[in-house]
């Protein structure tokens, strides 16, 4: 990915979250911001899929919901 501009941010976390920071950072030889970033970019993704299957899972209960709704109906015009 392109590096652009940078924002700086600010934040406090719990001391094991700090120690996991700083032993992956160390590890992948990278600052902890981009161990943050990176942490965030999974977070984010996770959401949004998390979202998205939810979405079609509502949609998957009404498609359901209407299919089976015209099958009743073709069913009443069938027996007229």
């Amino acid at each position: 990915m392109k590096q652009g501009r940078r924002e700086k941010l600010s934040v406090t976390v719990d001391p094991h979250l700090y120690e996991v920071i700083e032993r992956h950072a160390a590890r992948a030889k990278l600052p902890k911001s981009k161990v943050v970033e990176e942490a965030i970019r999974v977070w984010d993704g996770a959401r949004r899929a998390a979202l998205a299957r939810d979405g079609y899972r509502r949609a998957a209960a009404e498609d359901l919901a209407d299919a089976e709704a015209y099958l009743l109906a073709l069913d009443e015009l069938g027996e007229e």
